[in-house]
């Protein structure tokens, strides 16, 4: 009787979270989710930047932002960098924003400045240490590109790599 009872409960605790909005997709309150999903504004994260500057997905609302889940040891990382710098420098003026999350990387801070130097990155690079940001972006593989439009939704999700500068200039379009 006292199973039959617990699952009772626990069955109307869960109706109770998703008839009020606990699902992990954004409340009608303009809160952000928790977990990405095509098709649904893009979960907040607030993470310092290589350069000290604090870059926090909110306040770029408004502009086409592509987040890039990386790793120095990653090969096909590596090889897609020079196509995110030519994008970035392409399309900045149009506002667009490119953030390099260095994701489950032993590296150093010092390590991964000096693979931004010889790939002359030229957008904000984060590190993700404890990897807070990439649960919520559900990062399995590298690399990982999510693209967010002006209005901060997840418009597609690109696993794997590298990326061409044509796909990058169809995806820009597309979150422009």
């Amino acid at each position: 009787m006292k199973s039959r009872f617990a699952g009772m409960t626990a069955v109307a605790i869960l109706a109770v979270m998703l008839l009020s909005g606990c699902s992990g997709a954004a409340a009608a309150d303009g809160a952000r989710p928790t977990t990405a999903k095509i098709g649904a504004l893009a979960p907040e994260f607030s993470l310092k930047s290589l350069t000290g500057d604090e870059i926090v997905l909110s306040k770029l609302q408004g502009r086409p932002v592509l987040i890039n889940f990386w790793a120095t040891w990653c090969g096909p990382c590596r090889e897609e960098f020079p196509a995110l710098v030519r994008a970035y420098k392409k399309y900045q003026d149009q506002g667009f924003v490119v953030i390099g999350v260095n994701f489950q990387d032993e590296s150093s801070d010092e390590g991964v400045r000096t693979f931004m130097r010889n790939t002359l990155v030229n957008f904000p690079i984060v590190r993700d240490v404890g990897e807070r940001v990439g649960r919520m972006y559900r990062i399995d593989g590298l690399p990982t590109s999510y693209f967010i439009d002006r209005s901060g939704v997840i418009r597609d999700k690109v696993v794997g790599g590298p990326m061409t500068d044509e796909f990058l200039d169809k995806q820009f379009v597309k979150i422009n």
